[in-house]
């Protein structure tokens, strides 16, 4: 296994456990994303999107993903292992700069920028991470 599946699936097992955390516990991803339940009594819930999107897709879209990186490991396959990560790795950097534009952009919504100085580097960092097969495929091979 090459250094850059290493750091990616180190990444993706930390998405995995974010998902499975929002899965099991959605009060504490309501309180992670700093999104609260429809406080309206007519509308009630709002835990089965926390579960669904913060849990389910998150656990499934990082463990399939570690999973097809971790069967792909032979050396043979580094094109494809490259491009297995690719979609959820953008998809953490696209996280990082809809937050930053969020907080140039939204200064009087946010009130204050509370965690979001933190979440975009630490969005960048997984999104570049779980990328980790691709850089080293495209750095090594051109």
């Amino acid at each position: 296994m090459h250094l850059g599946e290493i750091i990616s699936v180190i990444a993706l097992f930390c998405g995995t456990v974010m998902g499975l955390g929002a899965l099991f516990s959605p009060a504490w991803a309501s309180k992670v994303v700093r999104l609260v339940e429809d406080p309206d009594p007519l509308r009630p819930g709002g835990y089965s999107e926390f579960r669904a999107t913060y849990g389910g897709v998150f656990l499934f879209a990082h463990l399939i993903t570690a999973l097809l990186v971790l069967y792909l490991w032979d050396g043979e396959h580094q094109m494809t292992t490259a491009l297995v990560v690719l979609p959820l790795a953008a998809g953490w950097i696209g996280a990082a700069i809809g937050r930053t534009m969020s907080l140039i952009l939204d200064t009087r919504k946010n009130r204050e920028p509370g965690m979001i100085p933190i979440w975009i580097p630490t969005e960048l960092i997984l999104g570049l991470a779980i990328g980790a097969p691709f850089l080293q495929f495209v750095l090594l091979t051109h």
